[in-house]
């Protein structure tokens, strides 16, 4: 890796260069927070930012709005190959009780809650956005992850280096690179600009000016309340100068006694009437509701929200709209922050696996049911006028959208489906012509039984009432299987602790390892004994929970299995 000293003599990983890149990068851009321009403030940094959202209540309820949305919701851990269902709960369940701990940081007294306001709430208000320290075992790529740190985003500085893509410089300490296993971040709208790539822009940033305005229009409102005079002029008529000075030097000492500040001061010796002329215009004149709900209009919508979706009825609303308007709402901010938190979980989680927040849209289920139901009924009489076949019915169904889970377009040969009804007649008796359900026993005349899909494959073995084999064919195929073990062990190690279980299937299937089992069956002549010599070394290798395969010993692999075969044999002849 290549480095530039920096202040302080500070060590700073270099932005990445593709080969053959022509573009430029910037090789300091994260030591510097550039703006904006268009006057909003220049310099600002998160903690500015932070404290921009905090003076703001219509900003600080939008944010958590946000928040309480995304807590309201259920999530689970599931895998994107749902076939892997059984060899990833175990994964599933250690990641699902990480997150329930907050990350599993006993100091920081942290759980699922907790750990969604901190990363959603530097998400919302910071450039950099939420982002968290992931720990994994020996801390290497594709360990398994055992805690999680978020980190203050004021202290985080993009790199644009994929190996080390930020760095953590706090206080002139010493800049801390992250290597890319060992961070996860989400932020708002990445931006285009060259000098800002990394960067985000969150919302307070987006509607800057429409937060300022508000915030004058609260602080108007509140001097009006603190009894603050406007300004304007004071017209003491025909008073004399010296009187007139006099008035006004009291009267200022008058506004400065806290305890007076609501007395009324009294004017005498006039002839002509004592007026003030304000330059400002009163509340009603310049129409401050109005221009106020405006504003917090602009701000809410800033958030993907609307008034009504943070308690602030817009008048003259009705039911219709306040639909409309939460319809609009689930589609817009709340779909956003779901979809960067979702990212968030997913670069913790394995590739194996994914994170889903259960969010139910209700009108958009009944409305698929209507579908699906009105679409089955088509398609069965155009099957019954034989207009269509039943495969390319199932490929429209599949067209229309109609199923969110992934089918392939022909039904698999595995599908089970079950038996049609027997029609029932008097006393209980088949009527006659009616379709009777087969007796479905054992595979009669292989002399299997149970499941005789091998091990590898996730199966039981084929279990065969077969003689068995000669002693010497059986020490060829154990020697043979742990001549290749090395090459297994890496296989699983390479796979990582998370999908390893997952991997011990996928083996199976590769072909040199097809390959090479066939070779080993062309020599002893039975490929049910070398699936299962095979399903077994796979089962040893898992029992030894090992973290590289440079730390077996194989020669106590052979003696284990040589006599977990035998007793197989053995039960095979019984």
């Amino acid at each position: 890796m290549t480095y530039e000293i920096v202040e302080k003599n500070l060590f700073s990983p270099l932005p990445t260069r593709e080969s053959g890149q022509r573009s430029t990068n910037l090789t300091s851009a994260y030591l510097t927070r550039f703006t904006p321009a268009w006057q909003r403030p220049i310099g600002w940094n998160t903690n500015m930012w932070r404290a921009w959202v905090l003076q703001q209540p219509v900003a600080i309820i939008c944010r958590e709005t946000l928040i309480a949305n995304l807590l309201s919701l259920d999530w689970k851990i599931t895998p994107r190959d749902m076939s892997l269902k059984d060899e990833l709960e175990g994964t599933i369940k250690h990641y699902a009780k990480l997150f329930e701990k907050g990350g599993n940081n006993p100091e920081l007294e942290l759980d699922y809650s907790s750990l969604v306001e901190w990363i959603a709430a530097d998400l919302l208000d910071t450039p950099f956005g939420g982002v968290a320290e992931v720990g994994r075992r020996n801390d290497a790529e594709g360990g398994r992850v055992l805690w999680l740190k978020p980190l203050d985003a004021a202290t985080m500085y993009p790199t644009l280096n994929k190996d080390f893509p930020a760095v953590q410089y706090y206080n002139n300490l010493e800049a801390i690179p992250f290597p890319n296993h060992a961070i996860s971040r989400t932020y708002m709208t990445p931006r285009p600009y060259m000098d800002r790539q990394g960067w985000g822009m969150p919302a307070p940033e987006k509607i800057f000016f429409a937060v300022e305005m508000l915030s004058r229009g609260d602080k108007y409102y509140a001097n009006l309340l603190l009894d603050i005079p406007t300004a304007g002029i004071l017209d003491l008529g025909d008073m004399e100068r010296t009187s007139a000075e006099e008035w006004v030097e009291s009267f200022k000492a008058f506004m400065g006694d806290s305890e007076n500040a609501f007395r009324i001061p009294v004017l005498y010796e006039h002839n002509n009437p004592v007026s003030y002329i304000p330059f400002g215009k009163v509340p009603n004149d310049i129409m401050f509701d109005n221009i106020t709900e405006k504003y917090a209009s602009i701000v809410a919508a800033g958030y993907g929200l609307s008034l009504s979706d943070i308690g602030l009825n817009q008048s003259g609303g009705t039911l219709a709209g306040d639909i409309r308007s939460d319809s609009r709402s689930k589609q817009n901010g709340k779909a956003r922050v779901k979809a960067k938190l979702k990212f968030f979980f997913d670069q913790i989680l394995p590739d194996t696996l994914e994170f889903n927040f259960i969010d139910y849209d209700h009108e958009l289920n009944v409305a698929m049911g209507r579908a699906r139901l009105a679409s089955s009924t088509a398609f069965k009489t155009f099957i019954e006028l034989k207009a269509f076949s039943p495969q390319e019915v199932r490929q429209q169904s599949i067209a229309d959208g109609l199923w969110s889970i992934t089918l392939p377009d022909e039904v698999p040969p595995e599908s089970e489906f079950p038996e049609p009804p027997v029609p029932v007649g008097a006393f209980g008796k088949p009527v006659a012509g009616g379709t009777q359900k087969k007796k479905v026993g054992k595979l009669t005349g292989t002399g299997k039984v149970g499941n005789p899909v091998p091990p590898a494959k996730g199966g039981e073995g084929a279990m065969t009432a077969r003689k068995s084999l000669a002693d010497d064919k059986i020490l060829i195929v154990v020697q043979k299987m742990v001549e290749a073990m090395p090459t297994f062990a890496q296989y699983l190690s390479d796979a990582g602790e998370d999908n390893r279980q997952v991997a011990r299937l996928e083996i199976g299937v590769e072909p040199e390892v097809v390959e090479y089992l066939s070779e080993i069956s062309k020599i002893v002549g039975d490929t049910d004994f070398v699936e299962g010599v095979f399903g077994e070394s796979l089962g040893i290798l898992d029992e030894m929970q090992f973290d590289t395969a440079s730390n077996i010993v194989y020669d106590d692999i052979v003696t284990t299995l040589l006599s977990r075969v035998g007793k197989s044999d053995n039960k095979k002849e019984e």
